[in-house]
Parts: structure tokens; sequence; C-alpha cells
């Protein structure tokens, strides 16, 4: 095959991407020297283009942000091709290794606790469970997350049902969050954390069973989706100001660490609001498709403030049995 032959071949294929899969290493062992790696290279590229899209090609279930216009994966009706889109760089990527490498990360921390918590002696099976109940609400909430933005564009019911998931996964890190604190908060006063730890569970399965409506997961619905959990996470107010009037407020900010909690608060709102109102993309369309759209911006968020929680945690902990106030539940 000429020079000449070789450039219409590769210019044929760039205008039909659907004839890159008959190019194969057959045909190019008949190409001459110099012109293998050239023409290999060039298919590659092809390859990996090809699964990406823009906007206006995904079919009406995939659109979610307008704002966004390109590096779409296309649909692929593959778990094998899906997996594959984690080794090539999509407007997903950010949001799937954000939360699965810190999920991941959590859950070994959960594994080896005892490297984490130090044993004060008055130390019981409980503060390992309250610690490990946020912990693992963190890895469910991450890990899913991943997971769901890797499938989502498998098909229409894989990424309905991933969608479902990663809601599921968001109200386990707020139930998990916010009874894991309450146990410290009120650790001289049981009745007061099981009415607290009920309402928190009762709210929890409230937005569980909402999250897995369909309506809720439509586009139209997104400020409502981020209204929702925004308050769900402020319930957690109520036994603050619980606190405050049983215990005065200095007592409560020491003992529930409060300024690590506030600063929680502040990144898991400001990562709502930015998510929903879809800043800095809605800015300028397409500048932000791979790097710092608002979602992965939410994500990073999401992840800041998990440990803002475990430091908060693990300062509660510390403050109740080195001073010896340990009152087992």
């Amino acid at each position: 095959m000429s020079e000449s032959d070789l450039k219409q071949r590769v210019k044929f294929v760039a205008l039909d991407n659907n004839t890159v899969s008959s190019y194969s290493t057959n045909e190019t062992t008949l190409l001459q020297d110099g012109t293998v790696a050239a023409a290999i290279t060039v298919t590659k590229a092809i390859r990996e283009v090809s699964k990406l899209c823009s906007w206006d090609d995904l079919p009406e279930w995939q659109k979610d942000n307008e704002h966004i216009i390109s590096g779409y994966v296309r649909e692929t009706n593959s778990y094998r091709e899906t997996l594959l889109s984690l080794f090539y760089l999509h407007n997903e990527s950010v949001n799937i290794y954000s939360h699965l490498v810190p999920g991941i990360v959590f859950l070994f921390i959960a594994l080896f606790n005892k490297y984490v918590v130090v044993d004060y002696g008055t130390t019981t099976w409980k503060d390992y469970l309250m610690i490990d109940v946020f912990l693992l609400g963190a890895v469910v909430c991450l890990v899913l997350s991943g997971v769901y933005h890797c499938v989502k564009s498998h098909s229409l019911e894989v990424s309905v049902f991933g969608n479902k998931l990663d809601y599921i996964g968001i109200v386990a890190l707020i139930s998990s969050s916010m009874i894991s604190q309450m146990y410290y908060g009120f650790y001289d006063s049981t009745a007061m954390f099981s009415v607290f730890s009920t309402v928190t569970i009762s709210l929890g399965l409230a937005c569980a069973v909402v999250s897995l409506s369909s309506h809720f997961r439509s586009r139209e619905w997104r400020p409502y989706r981020a209204a929702i959990f925004t308050a769900f996470g402020l319930s957690g107010l109520l036994p603050i100001i619980t606190s405050c009037f049983y215990y005065g407020p200095m007592e409560t900010w020491t003992r529930i660490q409060l300024k690590w909690l506030t600063l929680e608060a502040l990144l898991y709102i400001s990562g709502a609001v930015l998510y929903g109102v879809r800043f800095p993309e809605r800015l300028a369309p397409g500048a932000f498709d791979i790097w710092g759209h608002s979602h992965q911006i939410f994500h990073v968020l999401v992840v800041i403030a998990a440990l803002c929680h475990l430091r908060a945690l693990l300062s509660c902990y510390k403050h109740v049995h080195s001073n010896a106030l340990f009152l087992s539940l």
C-alpha cells in the first residue's frame, strides 16, 4: 500500500468511525515500514474519540446538564465497555475517582480503626461501633457514587438503578454522620440519644423511599433533590439546639466539636447550591466539560466535609475519654 493509499484509508476511517473495528492488525502488517506505527496510532486515537460524543449526539435519557457540551461516554450497552471507560478521560472521570478512591481509603480506616482510635482504657466496643458506623456510611456513599458515575453510560435501565443507589448512599452518609455524633453529644443521656436516633433513621428512610421514585431523578427535579437532602442534613440542628438548652452552648460546643460540624455543614450546603444552580459551567458552557464543573466541585466538597466529620468525631471521643467523662450508654 502506497503512502497516498494510506492517507486515503486514514481519511476514510476518520469519516466513518464504524469502519474502525475492521482496520485491524492484519491490514496494518501490509503497510510499508514507517507507516504501520502511524496508522495504528491514528486508528487508536479515532477509536478513543469515537467512544465520546457531544450533548447534541446524546439520547434524551443521557441528557442532564446542557452546560456541559462535550466529553460524554456514548451509550455502551456493555459492562465491559463501561468498565473500560475508567481508563480514558471523559466528563465523568473526575466524578468517578473523586469518590471511589476516598471511599476505599475510608474502608481501610474502618478495617484498621485501632490504629486511628486511641485506646484510653475506658474505651468500649460501642466507641469502635459508632466510629465505624460513620466510616461505613461514608464508604457506602462514596463507593456507590463512584460506581454510578462509571456505569451510568451503560443504558437507561442501569443508569436509573445506579442513580437510585447513589441517593441511597447519600442517605447513608447523612444518617451515619448524625447518629455517630449524637452518641457523644448525649453520651450521658440514653433517652435523648435514642429519641434523636429514631428521628434520624425515620427521616433517612423517608428520603430513601423518595429517592427510589423514578420521577425524583428527572432533570426538572434537580433543585428539589438538592433541597430535600439539604433539609435532611439540616435536621441535625434539632439535637444541637436541644443540647444547647440542656447543657449550655459552651458545653455543647465542646461535646460535639461544633466548629468542625459548622465547617462540615457549610461545605455540604455550598456543594449542594453549586450543584443545583450548575455553577460555574452555566457561565461558560463547554469550558468546564472535563475539569471543574459543579458536580465535580460538589464531590470534592463532600469528601472534605466527611473528613471534617471524622475529625470532629475523633475529637469528641478524645474529649470524653481523656477527661474520664465517659458514662456507658
